[in-house]
C-alpha cells in the first residue's frame, strides 16, 4: 500500500478543483482523515482516488446536463430565429403593399390635378367668351334706339 498523504489543498490542486469541491466530495463520501499534521488534515491514496472519481462522475453528469441545455438553448434560439424571419417577412410585405397603395394615392392626386386644371381652363375661356358676348350686349343696349323703336327711359331701366 502506498503510504502518500495528501491534504485537501494538495487534493484540489492536482485535481484542478476548488478547495470547497474537495470538502464537499470528502463529506458526500463520508471519508476520515487518516491522519493529522498540525490542523491539517491528511488523507491516503485510496481516498483521493474515491474523491477524483466522485469528481469526475460530477463534471461528466455537468458536461451530460450542459450538453442537454445546450441542445435546448439551440433549439429555442432557433424557433427565435423563424419567428423573427417570419415577423420580418410580414413587414416586408406590409412595406410592400403601403408603398403600392401611396404609389396609387399619387397617381389619383395626380389626376384630380390634371382634371382641375381642364375644368379651370374651361371655365376661363367661358368666362372670356361671356365677357365679350357682355360687351357686345352692353354696346348694343347703349346705343340710341332709332326714334322709331325708342323706349321710354323707365322701361329701359327695369328691363
Amino acid at each position: 500500500m502506498n503510504s502518500e498523504l495528501f491534504t485537501m489543498s494538495q487534493i484540489s490542486r492536482k485535481l484542478n478543483v476548488s478547495k470547497s469541491s474537495v470538502y464537499r466530495s470528502i463529506s458526500k463520501l463520508n471519508l476520515r482523515e487518516t491522519s493529522t499534521r498540525g490542523k491539517a488534515k491528511l488523507y491516503n491514496q485510496e481516498a483521493f482516488q474515491k474523491i477524483q472519481k466522485d469528481l469526475s462522475d460530477l463534471n461528466n453528469k455537468q458536461f451530460v446536463d450542459n450538453s442537454k441545455n445546450n441542445s435546448e438553448l439551440i433549439q429555442e434560439l432557433k424557433t427565435e430565429v423563424e419567428r423573427w424571419k417570419n415577423e420580418t417577412d410580414k413587414r416586408n410585405e406590409q412595406i410592400d403593399k403601403l408603398t403600392q397603395l401611396l404609389d396609387q394615392s399619387q397617381r389619383l392626386q395626380l389626376d384630380v390635378q390634371n382634371k382641375l386644371k381642364k375644368l379651370e381652363s374651361n371655365t376661363t375661356q367661358s368666362r372670356e367668351n361671356d365677357s365679350k358676348n357682355d360687351k357686345k350686349n352692353t354696346s348694343e343696349q347703349n346705343k340710341k334706339p332709332s326714334n322709331k323703336t325708342r323706349e321710354s327711359f323707365w322701361k329701359r331701366l327695369f328691363r
